[in-house]
């Protein structure tokens, strides 16, 4: 049996939310982040997948397109995005969301300028409840 086992991949598509408007993480829009929340059962428990993103052209902070992109963000009903789960030993460790797919669920292929993330985990509860708390 070997020590280090190769990684499996899933992807699923999952419902998202931004985390990012009203007063939460306020202090991520500060710096540009885009934060995407996606959630749902998998393997069998609620999971909470949580990703940041900056944008790779940074003339898109200053031509109003961050902005537009973030207020688009607040109307997420009803919109999936792909993840690409990653396993080891059949143990959830990791993901990567999908940019194209977040840019065809929001209809606006800006989002594709999103870059991999800065900054990524695996939750149990909601950022939003863990905030709350």
């Amino acid at each position: 049996m070997s020590i280090f086992s190769k990684p499996t991949y899933k992807e699923v598509s999952l419902p998202f939310i931004h985390d990012c408007y009203e007063d939460c993480y306020k202090e991520n829009l500060e710096v540009g982040c885009i934060d995407i929340e996606a959630y749902g059962i998998i393997d069998g428990e609620q999971k909470y997948l949580y990703s940041s993103h900056f944008l790779k052209d940074i003339r898109m902070y200053d031509n109003g397109d961050y902005d537009e992109m973030i207020e688009a963000l607040k109307d997420t009903h009803g919109k999936k995005v792909t993840v690409r789960l990653k396993y080891r030993k059949n143990r959830l460790v990791g993901f990567k969301l999908l940019i194209e797919s977040l840019a065809e669920a929001m209809g606006d292929e800006r989002f594709l300028a999103l870059d991999g993330a800065a900054g990524w985990g695996i939750n149990n509860i909601s950022c939003r409840e863990k905030r709350n708390r």
